[in-house]
């Protein structure tokens, strides 16, 4: 879901994922919302959560196509009359070190904004395939709104860190607020209107096995910023990702750009419900107006992992072109 920059690698591993034989993969379809008066305390201390329901999904390479090792996400969702509260409680070994992100735990949230937007590669405009097109709005219909993209080096455990103004870079926490169409063109939330709504705290439970990391997340259900952030409307849903970066990736360098792990079988979105009061919600809305329907792969609440030759299909021709034009550039 998130590139930080145009390796060769990337485009060899994304090769690699249209030929590998994917395993079976579910994933829930929706994620429910539900208002609620008293809103959890940011603290990294999951108690407040008991009566939230849970659900619980799979993770899978962003290229690879590979299930995540150690067992899966649990996601819960309440909001109140200003904020979205998440819990996403990612199992995993512990590992932490102040001088390396690389070698802390990392996640991301991901809106679908552009109509056209896709979970895989980050909204994927296909004009903006090895850079930023020479024209935005050739790539507006791809936009994707990535929130709480947090790397913990700086941070502590148990602390909560706010929201910022005037940009989506978080200078303290760099828990980062941003925008993309592509792995190549990516930006902290910057128009005249941009600001960081993102606050969070983190934890881990069992320090000395496998135990859990713990992400507390909060955000404002609208923001000032339509340009950047996608805007969180009780009563309707909105198309949504996660990801994780794991700090064991690699024992030496720990994770890297292009290894993390993401929802919807590294293919499609989750609906995020916003139940209004009533517990009624209405679909995720096309920017169109037109109406939409569910994917073949999304049967019975799941949503299962493309064939090679499907997610092909998805991709397009000038996908592959631009992953082999940008492999034959770095070798010359």
């Amino acid at each position: 879901m998130i590139l930080s920059r145009p390796l060769l690698p990337s485009a060899l591993l994304a090769l690699a994922h249209l030929n590998f034989t994917a395993s079976a993969c579910t994933s829930v379809e929706s994620i429910s919302c539900s208002p609620m008066n008293d809103a959890p305390t940011l603290d990294g201390d999951n108690s407040d959560w008991s009566s939230v329901e849970t659900f619980e999904t799979s993770l899978t390479g962003a290229l690879t196509a590979a299930p995540y090792p150690n067992d899966n996400l649990k996601v819960q969702c309440v909001y109140d009359d200003n904020r979205i509260y998440f819990l996403f409680e990612v199992p995993g070994v512990y590992r932490f070190d102040t001088t390396d992100n690389h070698k802390c735990a990392a996640i991301s949230t991901m809106f679908k904004m552009g109509e056209e937007a896709m979970l895989y590669n980050m909204g994927n405009c296909p004009m903006a395939a090895t850079s930023c097109p020479s024209n935005p709005e050739d790539c507006v219909d791809y936009k994707v709104d990535i929130g709480g993209h947090w790397e913990l080096a700086t941070t502590e455990m148990g602390v909560a860190y706010g929201i910022n103004n005037g940009t989506g870079d978080d200078a303290v926490a760099n828990k980062d607020d941003e925008y993309a169409v592509s792995p190549y063109c990516r930006f902290d939330d910057d128009d005249q209107n941009a600001a960081n709504e993102w606050a969070g705290a983190w934890a881990y439970v069992n320090e000395t096995g496998v135990g859990s990391y713990i992400f507390e997340m909060s955000r404002l259900l609208s923001t000032a910023s339509t340009e950047s952030d996608a805007q969180l409307v009780p009563g309707q849903a909105i198309d949504f990702g996660f990801a994780f970066w794991d700090p064991y990736e690699d024992e030496t360098n720990g994770w890297s750009d292009i290894g993390h792990y993401v929802t919807g079988c590294a293919a499609d979105w989750i609906s995020l419900q916003l139940v209004d009061k009533n517990g009624e919600v209405a679909p995720a809305p096309s920017p169109s107006g037109a109406e939409t329907t569910a994917a073949p792969s999304q049967i019975a609440g799941e949503t299962t992992a493309p064939t090679p030759s499907s997610l092909a299909f998805n991709l397009g021709p000038q996908y592959y072109l631009s992953f082999a034009l940008a492999a034959l550039v770095a070798m010359m």
